[in-house]
């Protein structure tokens, strides 16, 4: 006759949760009775704790770096920021930069000298401002894993050292010579609207685009910047989104005067109607500088659309102008600005900018010649 089978107690304890937030429990077991199940899984707790507390190790599974930063990604900064930030400033470097790299390491594994190697092989490789970004989100989510208990310091440490830079091709900017050539040109050029609008204002490529109607006042001759277009690679929706993302700070909500009178004449004389090409009905159009279905342009297309083209011919017909980009002609209208005597602060104002530091850093291409006439037309 099989002998009877002894009960068996078991008592369970919560020791925390996994990186899904999944409760993470350990079983114990007693012959004699549930409260001496309980007493030895209390027991246990008591002593990780400590164990913790003293500078032992979790025992639950170790979070590779991977699965710790989309995860981070998605809790802290997904819902907090526009998509196009999101996807640009921190996804892009985590999926083609970080991961590659960190990705297969527990979180709790990777030391300092680890982040310090990255650095140092990634700014072989990568601009300065990759590499400053790079360096940024992966600071932030590591101090995100110290926060959630998945390891104890972070490696991003103030040891960590960035390589200094010094700008290989500083920005170029127009002469008043060379801005009025240009102007002039673009003044009679079927694409020229667009550059005659960068070169007055000093608006950046995704303002240009960003614009619309509502925004141009042509009787007060002025322009209200409200927005920008962006594009950005959605991951949720696999492809490239178009979107106007709003501006990226308060400073940039401004409105500019209009002064050159070619200029509002050739907004005046632009259609908010059009037929697009293939169709027989007219649409009307929201955006001043549009696509030629009359949709908002995607900032690529637009400048092979337009931008470059417009630049092949100018240079075709000047070879001795040098060739900027759109964002040099925002160079070229602050360097102009504060060659003219543009009282500085009205430059920050027309540009944008939250203090004085951008524009004496990045902006002022002043030359020697420039400043000689501007200080020969001071009155003695």
């Amino acid at each position: 006759m099989p002998s009877e089978e002894k009960p068996r107690y078991e008592y369970k304890i919560t020791l925390g949760k996994d990186l899904n937030g999944t409760l993470f429990r350990k079983s114990f077991y007693s012959a004699k009775s549930k409260a001496d199940a309980k007493k030895k899984a209390e027991k246990f707790k008591a002593n990780y704790e400590l164990e913790l507390l003293c500078g032992g190790e979790e025992i639950h599974p170790k979070v590779l770096f991977e699965d710790w930063a989309i995860k981070c990604l998605e809790l802290y900064k997904k819902p907090f920021v526009k998509a196009s930030s999101y996807s640009g400033t921190y996804l892009s470097p985590v999926k083609l930069h970080l991961i590659p790299y960190f990705g297969k390491i527990p979180v709790d594994a990777i030391l300092p000298a680890k982040v310090q190697q990255y650095i140092n092989e990634a700014a072989k490789k990568y601009s300065p401002e990759t590499v400053k970004k790079d360096f940024a989100v992966l600071s932030f989510i590591m101090q995100a894993a110290v926060d959630n208990g998945l390891c104890r310091t972070s490696p991003v440490t103030k040891t960590i050292r960035l390589p200094q830079y010094k700008t290989v091709t500083p920005k170029e900017a127009f002469s008043q010579q060379e801005y009025d050539t240009t102007f002039a040109f673009a003044a009679q050029h079927p694409l020229g609207l667009d550059i005659m609008f960068l070169l007055e204002t000093g608006v950046s490529r995704s303002e240009l685009l960003g614009l619309r109607w509502e925004d141009l006042n042509l009787e007060d001759g002025t322009v209200t910047i409200t927005q920008g277009l962006v594009s950005f690679y959605d991951d949720e929706q696999e492809q490239w989104i178009t979107s106007a993302d709003g501006l990226k700070n308060k400073y940039r909500h401004r409105t500019i005067p209009i002064i050159n009178p070619d200029l509002l004449e050739r907004l005046r004389a632009k259609p908010h109607e059009i037929i697009p090409p293939g169709r027989k009905k007219s649409v009307q159009t929201e955006y001043v500088f549009h696509s030629p279905s009359g949709k908002p342009y995607q900032p690529n297309n637009w400048a092979n659309r337009v931008y470059r083209p417009f630049m092949r011919d100018l240079l075709a017909a000047h070879p001795e102008l040098p060739e900027l980009s759109p964002h040099e002609l925002r160079h070229t209208r602050a360097t102009l600005w504060v060659a003219q005597g543009v009282d500085p602060l009205m430059v920050i104002r027309l540009l944008g900018h939250c203090d004085m530091k951008m524009l004496t850093k990045i902006y002022d291409h002043t030359t020697v010649e420039t400043l000689r006439k501007a200080l020969e037309a001071q009155p003695e």
